[in-house]
Order: structure tokens, then C-alpha cells, then sequence
């Protein structure tokens, strides 16, 4: 059983829920429209929550930036993978991770060696600076942007090989 209320979970995490949301959607309402159905989500699983605070907030933040993706391939037209492809692959992540494509590239994450999924994780999903997540790593923060360019070239990789 979680050891925390959803009223506690609404209080503590909409503000920073409704900033994911925002900086995806890029417009207030919509992004109410997905803190909600993010929260809805939540509250379904309320007895599977994590129980560490920090791990509780990935997961409420994730929640979120999921609901607005959904929103937002909604409100879209299906992305052409073939342009996402020869854009520039430091682009590639970004457009990917806004399309409805972003369960097809949560696969491709998955597929990376353990050392690049960490840092795009830590960046993408729980939008960490490269300052902080060079901390937590203890890695040189040169490093740690090294480390994200090879990640999205290698994404942009599998995309070609894929021949979307």
C-alpha cells in the first residue's frame, strides 16, 4: 500500500506536472487537459506507486509528459519519419519524442547500451540539466554531453536501419 494520498500527490506534484506538460504542448489548457489524465492514471494506481520520494516524483513527472505526448499525436498529423530522419541527429530525439512515434523510440532507448539509456533517460524523462546529471554520475559534464550526442546519433541510426 502507498504510503501517500492522492490529495498529497495533487499537491505536492501538479504545479511541476502542469511545466512538463507546457513545455510539450505549448499551450495552457491542453496542458491542464493532460495533467488531468496524467492524474486520473495515477490514481488508478495509487497501491503501486513508488515509495521513494524521488522515485514517486519520476514517475509522477513521467506520467505526465506521457499524457501530453498522447495530447499532442492527438492534435497532430502523424509525423513524417523520413524528414525526422534526415534532420540532424541531435534533432532527431526531440522530434521523435513529440511524434506518435515516442513508444517506438522508448523500444530503440531500450536497445541502447546501458551507459547512454542512463543519460537520456536522466535528460528526456526526468528533465534533468546536464550540470546535474554529470552529479549524479560523477562524470565530467563534457562527458555527459559526449555521452547524449552519441545516444541520439545512435538512435538516428537505428530510425535509418528501421527504413521508415
Amino acid at each position: 500500500m502507498s504510503k501517500y494520498t492522492f490529495e498529497a500527490i495533487v499537491e505536492a506534484y501538479q504545479k511541476q506536472m502542469l511545466f512538463v506538460a507546457e513545455r510539450i504542448l505549448h499551450n495552457h489548457h491542453d496542458a491542464e487537459d493532460a495533467v488531468q489524465t496524467a492524474l486520473f492514471r495515477i490514481s488508478r494506481q495509487l497501491k503501486l506507486l513508488p515509495q521513494n520520494d524521488r522515485a514517486l516524483r519520476a514517475y509522477v513527472l513521467t506520467a505526465a509528459k506521457h499524457a501530453a505526448l498522447d495530447l499532442l499525436g492527438k492534435q497532430s498529423t502523424d509525423l513524417d519519419i523520413n524528414e525526422a530522419v534526415t534532420a540532424d541527429s541531435e534533432d532527431l530525439f526531440e522530434t521523435v519524442a513529440a511524434s506518435q512515434d515516442y513508444e517506438r523510440l522508448l523500444s530503440a532507448i531500450e536497445a541502447l547500451p546501458s551507459i547512454y539509456r542512463e543519460v537520456l533517460m536522466l535528460r528526456y524523462v526526468h528533465q534533468l540539466e546536464t550540470k546535474h546529471i554529470s552529479k549524479l554520475l560523477n562524470r565530467p559534464r563534457s562527458t555527459v554531453q559526449k555521452q547524449l550526442s552519441r545516444a541520439k546519433k545512435l538512435l538516428s541510426q537505428f530510425y535509418q536501419k528501421e527504413d521508415f
